[in-house]
C-alpha cells in the first residue's frame, strides 16, 4: 500500500479581514451618529448592544484564526497579519470611548 502526502489547502482569511471593517465601519457610524445627534440616549443603547455583539464575534473569529496559526506554521505569517487586523479595533474602540466620554462631561 502507497502512502501519498497531500498538501493542505491555503488557508483564506477573508472572511476576518471582512469581519474587522464591518465592525470598524458600523462603530464609526454609530460614533459620528453619537457626536452629531443631540439626544443621543438611543444611539448609546444601540452602540452598547453593538459592541457586545461584535466582541462576541470578534472573539469567536479570534480563537478560529489561532486555532489556525497552531495548525498550520507554513501560513503562520499571513495568518498572523489577519489576526493584528482584527485585533487594531480594539485601540479605535478605545479611543471612540475616550471621546464620548469627554464629549458627556461637556
Amino acid at each position: 500500500m502507497e502512502t501519498t502526502l497531500t498538501q493542505e489547502e491555503p488557508f483564506d482569511g477573508s472572511t476576518s479581514t471582512e469581519l474587522a471593517f464591518g465592525c470598524f465601519a458600523i462603530g464609526s457610524l454609530f460614533f459620528i451618529l453619537f457626536l452629531t445627534l443631540q439626544d443621543n440616549s438611543f444611539i448609546l443603547i444601540i452602540g452598547f448592544i453593538f459592541i457586545v455583539l461584535a466582541g462576541l464575534l470578534n472573539i469567536i473569529m479570534l480563537t478560529h484564526l489561532l486555532y489556525h496559526f497552531y495548525i498550520c506554521p507554513q501560513q503562520r505569517k499571513y495568518i498572523g497579519i489577519k489576526i493584528s487586523i482584527l485585533i487594531s479595533n480594539i485601540p479605535v474602540a478605545f479611543l471612540y470611548y475616550l471621546i464620548a466620554d469627554s464629549f458627556k462631561l461637556l
